[in-house]
Formats: C-alpha cells, sequence, structure tokens
C-alpha cells in the first residue's frame, strides 16, 4: 500500500494544475568510483533532495513483444548528442550491471517524500548511435529493497535528512538540524522526533 503525503495526493487528483509531474533518473555506473549521472526530462534543471538534476531529454518504454514468456524489459534512451555518457560506456563495457533508479515528482512539491513512487532496475544490455544511448532494464531486484524500511536508532532522527519536510514538520527559524532530541527540543518540535530513545545506547537489536 502506497503511503503517499496528503499534499502529493490532493496534487494528483487535481483537475488542471499549473504543475508538473517530471521524471527524474539516478544512473549510478558499475565502475571503481561509482560514477552517477543525474538527469530529468524537464525543459529546465531541478533540485530535488540536494541533487541538481540535469535537463537532458530521455524517453522510456516498455518492450512487450516476447514469444517466449519472458518478462517485460523497460528500455531507457538518453540523447547522445553532447557524447557526455559515451566515454563512460566505452570504460563500464556499456554500463552493464550499472544501477538506474526512476522517480516521479511534482514541480511544487519537491520537499515531499516520493519513496513510494521511485524504483531501482539493473542495466542488462546497452547499445548506442549518434542520436541516443538505449539501455535495457532489467525487472526491479527485490533484494535492493531496504528491510525493514527504517533503521531503528535511539539518539538520531531518521528525518534529519529532510529538516523541516512533511515527516519532521518543523516550524522553527533555525536554518538546520542535526538529528538529535536535543536539537529537536530546542526547536520545540520533539513530539514529532524520529529516533527511538527506549532502545537504548550501545547495542544492536534484530527485530
Amino acid at each position: 500500500m502506497l503511503t503517499l503525503s496528503t499534499a502529493i495526493i490532493a496534487e494528483k487528483n487535481k483537475v488542471a494544475t499549473k504543475s508538473a509531474w517530471i521524471i527524474l533518473i539516478d544512473i549510478t555506473l558499475s565502475d571503481l568510483g561509482a560514477t552517477e549521472f543525474y538527469v530529468t526530462n524537464n525543459n529546465e534543471d531541478v533540485t530535488f533532495d540536494g541533487q541538481l538534476y540535469t535537463a537532458l531529454p530521455f524517453e522510456l518504454d516498455v518492450r512487450t513483444d516476447t514469444l517466449k514468456g519472458e518478462i517485460p524489459e523497460l528500455i531507457l534512451r538518453v540523447s547522445n548528442v553532447t557524447r557526455v555518457l559515451q566515454s563512460y560506456l566505452e570504460d563500464t563495457s556499456g554500463a552493464v550491471g550499472s544501477e538506474v533508479t526512476i522517480r516521479v515528482v511534482n514541480t511544487d512539491l519537491l520537499a515531499e517524500s516520493y519513496a513510494d513512487l521511485e524504483m531501482t532496475f539493473d542495466v542488462i544490455g546497452t547499445v548506442a548511435d549518434d542520436m541516443w544511448i538505449e539501455f535495457t532494464l532489467g525487472a526491479p531486484n527485490p533484494l535492493r529493497k531496504r528491510f525493514p524500511l527504517y533503521r531503528y536508532i535511539s539518539d538520531k532522527c531518521r528525518y534529519v535528512g529532510n529538516y523541516k519536510g512533511v515527516e519532521c514538520s518543523a516550524t522553527s527559524t533555525i536554518a538546520t538540524c542535526n538529528g538529535t532530541l536535543t536539537d529537536c527540543e530546542a526547536r520545540a518540535n520533539s513530539s514529532r522526533f524520529g529516533g527511538f530513545i527506549g532502545l537504548g545506547k550501545g547495542n544492536i537489536r534484530i527485530v
């Protein structure tokens, strides 16, 4: 069951809106440095979760015309006019084994959590010409899903990466937070602290 925020659901259900739903793609190449590229199909660059996504033409398509009952494949075509990715593909055997994360976000709600609207795929094949790089993406690997969803830490808030976001909801004028209960109390927001102080410190529990 999806656990989208009320703001995302309300925007999704609008008949007309001035905002746009866009696709963000994280490409993590399988080289030693885990080179990463962040692109969006928007008409301008977008910053999401502190990361800049560069506007770059791409297409997504599902290949379903199989005769032997294979699992349908997702095809990602990224513009190759600028040759930005070409040399990396040559150095990583076509980026086979690399990881691609696709998420859908709304341009007016970039501070929301879109964990339920993202999927991660493995690159299982690549072809390229002067116009496009075509990545064949395999079915999502369930072993890449985090389980449990959160790390249960006693003295660290799990919302610190999205301070003042929908889970944190802090209204303080203080610009940053280090994720401790002390910082949360200083912002009059301890009721929303995302740590699990009842666990105690210095131990690991598997539940």
